[in-house]
């Protein structure tokens, strides 16, 4: 990092260099007046009153002076002494324009360099962490490995030991990144368990992958479906909770289960239709265009009367079915395009 300072600031010296010689250069035109022979002056005193420029022969334009107007001839000091040593001005400009060049490239790497590392950006299963948040985690692992559980103060002092992380981060410093992780869920004190590891186990797996594909999922739905016990259900959903990897909703003291990356926006909806009445009712309503009534619905699906109506009406709540009456029949029916749009949105 200091090494491609020092060379900026070289560049940017060199660069000024040529800036001032080229002012010295117009500074020191000097100018003859043509009804004044051998009068020489300096181009300060006069005024430009037109767009004028410099070449290597000697030029006329008009120049208004603070006391008169006269025609003058403009002529370059320098020309002599680039006659006389036109190779090294040569090379000189050779080289200014090689570094000017070098100059925009490093400024034009600078810039890509950059958006780089902001595309670039750590993440640890998908969660965004900083240099000094993933050199800590992958210590914290490595601490795991070797021990059961731990805790801040024992991690601190281990990470401490094993070497300086960051060049000048402290004991305090190393904890404060270690608060930052257990923030983000990506590691839990107490636990020998971390966000890359926590779905190493394959039940946990497996229930979270359930519940990605069937948002709102009860625990006994998941406790029927894998064949294991509620307790053993529980204690791995607490755990994908610890870490953030799925969240719950709670409705009429049951709770139903989200992976956490999904918009909760439709939560009670997908809550609603992942009962396993629900499902009969959507699925029994969806062979019929034509629409079923009430009675008809609690034959097939044999389930009481009150039982359909009251599914029936939390279903119609997201506006999913379709009621028509035929000589004061109702007959009911899905709304196959509310209802899929809804599913495509959540």
């Amino acid at each position: 990092m200091k090494k491609n300072l020092r060379q900026k600031l070289i560049i940017i010296f060199l660069i000024n260099l040529c800036l001032t010689s080229f002012i010295y250069y117009i500074y020191s035109i000097r100018i003859r007046d043509l009804t004044k022979n051998e009068i020489n002056h300096v181009a300060d005193d006069y005024i430009f009153s037109d767009l004028y420029f410099f070449g290597t022969s000697s030029e006329e334009i008009w120049i208004d002076s603070f006391e008169n107007s006269t025609q003058i001839i403009i002529t370059n000091f320098c020309e002599e002494i680039l006659k006389e040593h036109e190779e090294i001005f040569f090379l000189f400009l050779i080289n200014s324009s090689f570094l000017s060049f070098e100059f925009a490239i490093i400024f034009k790497n600078i810039s890509i360099n950059t958006e780089s590392r902001e595309i670039a950006q750590l993440e640890i299963e998908g969660v965004p962490v900083t240099e000094e948040e993933m050199k800590i985690f992958n210590l914290v692992q490595e601490f795991l490995n070797q021990n059961r559980v731990f805790t801040k103060e024992r991690v601190a002092s281990y990470i401490r030991s094993r070497f300086r992380v960051n060049g000048n981060l402290n004991y305090n410093g190393i904890k404060t990144v270690i608060d930052s992780l257990i923030k983000k869920n990506l590691i839990l004190e107490g636990s020998k368990l971390t966000r890359k590891t926590v779905l190493l186990n394959t039940n946990r797996e497996i229930i979270y992958n359930m519940i990605i594909e069937n948002p709102g999922i009860y625990m006994n739905k998941l406790s029927k479906r894998l064949k294991l016990s509620p307790f053993v259900i529980k204690w791995h959903l607490s755990m994908l909770l610890k870490f953030n990897l799925i969240r719950k909703h709670q409705l009429n003291n049951n709770n139903s289960y989200f992976n956490s990356s999904l918009d909760n926006d439709n939560d009670l909806f997908f809550t609603i239709i992942s009962r396993d009445k629900c499902i009969k009712i959507i699925g029994f309503l969806n062979k019929n265009e034509m629409g079923y009534t009430k009675n008809q619905i609690a034959k097939a699906l044999n389930m009481h009367y009150n039982t359909i109506t009251k599914y029936l009406n939390e279903i119609d709540k997201f506006n999913l079915l379709i009621k028509k009456k035929v000589n004061n029949i109702e007959y009911i029916t899905l709304n196959n395009y509310n209802f899929k749009k809804l599913l495509i949105e959540s």
